[in-house]
């Protein structure tokens, strides 16, 4: 799957190779030669963390709960019965 990559010194986006090298390579730009990244590092930026997505996750189900139980909750002040 090909991710580009933008040279910060000239400016000129070239894939970045992830997916067929070590973690420890160099990408270096094509145009002028500076080193851009690692390779892990690079891989490392594109996935998703797991903690943000474990978070996500839950906020999602906390507003759909949210939604489901809002018509339960919802009674004017006069309905509602105090222990």
């Amino acid at each position: 799957m090909p991710h580009t990559i933008s040279c910060t010194r000239c400016g000129h986006a070239q894939i970045a190779p992830i997916d067929s090298a070590d973690d420890w390579d160099e990408i270096n730009c094509s145009e002028c030669g500076d080193f851009l990244d690692t390779v892990g590092h690079c891989r490392e930026r594109l996935l998703p963390a797991y903690h943000l997505q474990t978070l996500n996750q839950s906020r999602a189900l906390i507003l759909q709960l949210a939604r489901e139980n809002q018509a339960l909750n919802d009674h004017p002040l006069s309905q509602r019965i105090s222990a």
